[in-house]
């Protein structure tokens, strides 16, 4: 087993409390609705367990996964629960789909192939056992296409396939003028006429901020769960600190800081060195233009290298700041939206990479 390597100079803090507010804004937002969780690459890098645990105590029900291992580390902690995963059978082995079956995993059909392959498999352990059907109405990712539409369509009705959910993805959620949003709810409309007795799956968190009338029986949510949808309703899960390894002060002369003389001053100034880089997670795209916070805002300066990046702290007194102090990079004065905006991604993308290697503690008050 590869050990993971930790990186002790950062601190992220998950909030769990937080977490479970976010999950009963939820419930109140959408009243009769189920909320499934999403809980993909390691519930976005903030521990697939803990996180797993919090929400079954809460109640979460319906938990959605991308791969067969953390379909079953999820199945651990919760024996009665519905566990989708998303990709299926997609490139797994007979002895993995009969994980699958043993372990009660809904798998996601994407194709006419998944379907009629998984129906050989169950029937040899003599199960009928539950999937969901994805169809593709117009993302053009993983889903069943126009052309195998009706074949599926007349297997499942066919074999009597107990199916748990139809669902789709939406390609234009965060934007809710798009055209694309309607089109493919009509798409889908169309789809779950042929299936009048089972749950319904089109929302994901943007759909469910911006989109009236998209969220049918069961909503899939991570980026409400976890505090990356800009709305006051969610809170922020999340706390990000790097810890000061050096402070050096240099006079007025000409100096340069970091690769490639990147930032340059004739000022007089003291600097701090972070042990926190891009290997952890932080842009390198954010060097010269981004800020961490302790009291105020300090500017980032220099490049950002794969596990330092430098901050002008001239701005503090003297004695305000020593080796070993953390200061804010992500949490009540920045935001991971405006990390992300700055950045040129998303905030799910800053969430993941940061959740790789640096040292986790949880705020769990229950």
């Amino acid at each position: 087993m590869k050990k993971i390597i930790v990186n002790k100079n950062g601190l992220l803090k998950i909030n769990l409390d937080c977490l479970s507010e976010n999950y009963n804004t939820l419930q109140r937002i959408l009243k009769n609705k189920r909320i499934g969780s999403v809980l993909k690459s390691d519930s976005y890098g903030l521990g697939l367990l803990e996180v797993t645990k919090k929400l079954v105590s809460i109640g979460c029900k319906d938990f959605f996964l991308n791969s067969l291992e953390e379909t079953l580390k999820v199945r651990s902690k919760t024996s009665n629960s519905n566990i989708i995963l998303l990709n299926g059978i997609i490139n797994l082995s007979q002895k993995q789909i009969h994980k699958v079956l043993k372990n009660k995993i809904i798998p996601v059909i994407n194709s006419f192939k998944e379907i009629l392959d998984f129906y050989k498999v169950s029937k040899k352990f003599n199960l009928l056992h539950k999937v969901a059907l994805h169809f593709d109405t117009g993302i053009n990712r993983l889903g069943i296409t126009d052309i195998d539409k009706e074949s599926v369509i007349s297997f499942c009705k066919e074999k009597k396939i107990p199916i748990f959910c139809i669902m789709s993805h939406l390609a234009s959620a965060d934007q809710p003028q798009s055209i694309f949003n309607k089109k493919q709810k009509k798409r889908f409309e169309k789809i779950i006429d042929f299936f009048p007795n089972t749950l319904y799956s089109l929302a994901n968190s943007h759909a469910i901020i911006n989109l009236k009338k998209f969220e049918y029986d069961l909503v899939r949510s991570g980026g409400c769960l976890f505090g990356t949808i800009e709305k006051k309703k969610f809170k922020n899960v999340i706390e990000l600190f790097a810890k000061i390894l050096q402070i050096k002060e240099f006079k007025d002369s000409h100096q340069i800081y970091g690769y490639n003389a990147t930032f340059q001053s004739h000022k007089k100034k003291r600097i701090a060195i972070l042990g926190f880089g891009y290997a952890d997670g932080y842009p390198r795209i954010l060097s010269n233009r981004s800020y961490v916070f302790f009291k105020k805002k300090l500017p980032v300066i220099g490049s950002i290298s794969m596990d330092y990046m430098t901050i002008d702290i001239s701005d503090l007194q003297e004695n305000d700041l020593k080796v070993g102090d953390y200061v804010e990079l992500i949490g009540k004065n920045i935001s991971i939206n405006e990390i992300a905006q700055k950045s040129k991604t998303i905030a799910y993308e800053i969430l993941n990479n940061i959740g790789n290697r640096v040292k986790k503690i949880y705020i769990d008050k229950v």
